[in-house]
């Protein structure tokens, strides 16, 4: 199994003002979610309304959810996509703009490919459903493998975790393939995964688990000291020290997976041709194969608004 870790570290190394941007946002996403918490825990100390104490709790729970879904969904993901374009750019022609001209790049390429943030989201959630229910009829073929079965909730949540990369390998496709419409793309990008599936998959899967790693050592430290001191300490040592972690994980590993398996993609289905019969298969698997075959029989392109953009 090849990783291509080392082409993906150069390609990442030639993206730098994306890395850059996404420490400041999370930086900024991490800083606001300690202010909110620690300004609902002292709401939670002296509770001033009608009710009890731990409303306190729900309301700002509520309101921070609804913040950073809609800040995810548009924001974080159009950044995500961005960059996606960005290293498909490198990964196919080896040249970029320099400095922050690549945001704008990135930027315009993905809505002249897609037109709106809410289409492109729209075709990652059905992708995101497909890659789950095929992830999941992996077990069908390993399910007799001592162990597995005992493991399998583990196990299914990590292969859960690492089709979100491949989510993302798959819009690299439709970026490379734009005379194909978004879910006509999606749906080429799907059949040409499952053909090759244990490449790809394996390299999201050990991505996966690096990811874990990573969180793990490096919440463990601040874990441990706020334990051994005791008292309401520690329960905000938890929260602040998985916090850190998170953000590690988010703006700096998450890039590197993103492109490790976008080039683990594009190199495994190197001169393959889409088989109709994992069509009929899919079909099969899943309802929301069909809503994206549909979706690109009814495709009706909207009016692009930024310059064209294309890649040689």
């Amino acid at each position: 199994m090849q990783l291509h870790f080392d082409e993906a570290f150069e390609i990442l190394g030639k993206t730098i003002p994306f890395i850059l941007l996404r420490l400041l946002v999370y930086g900024v996403v991490l800083t606001g979610t300690l202010l909110w918490f620690g300004g609902i825990f002292l709401l939670f100390q002296s509770w001033p309304l009608p009710g009890p104490s731990w409303l306190a709790w729900v309301f700002g729970g509520v309101i921070f959810a609804t913040v950073i879904k809609t800040l995810r969904n548009y924001v974080l993901y159009l950044l995500k996509a961005a960059h996606i374009a960005a290293i498909t750019r490198i990964l196919l022609v080896g040249d970029l703009p320099t400095g922050m001209e690549q945001l704008r790049y990135g930027k315009d390429l993905v809505l002249q490919r897609f037109g709106q943030v809410s289409i492109l989201f729209l075709v990652d959630q059905l992708v995101n459903a497909v890659l789950k229910a095929f992830n999941r009829s992996i077990f069908s073929f390993i399910g007799f493998i001592p162990g597995v079965r005992l493991l399998r909730g583990f196990a299914q949540s990590v292969l859960d975790y690492s089709a979100g990369y491949v989510d993302e390998a798959i819009l690299s496709y439709s970026i490379v393939h734009p005379e194909l419409n978004p879910w006509r793309s999606a749906r080429d990008g799907l059949i040409l995964y499952v053909q090759s599936w244990k490449t790809i998959l394996a390299s999201g899967l050990v991505l996966a688990l690096i990811s874990y790693a990573l969180v793990a050592v490096v919440a463990a430290p601040g874990i441990l000291l706020t334990y051994a001191a005791g008292g309401p300490i520690r329960g905000i040592g938890f929260a602040i020290s998985m916090a850190l972690a998170l953000f590690v994980k988010f703006a700096l590993m998450d890039p590197f997976a993103l492109t490790s398996v976008i080039v683990t993609y594009h190199r495994a289905i190197e001169g393959q041709t889409v088989n109709e019969e994992w069509d009929r298969r899919l079909e099969a698997l899943t309802g929301k194969f069909r809503q994206i075959k549909d979706n690109a029989t009814a495709w009706d392109p909207p009016k692009p608004a930024p310059a064209p953009v294309r890649i040689p």
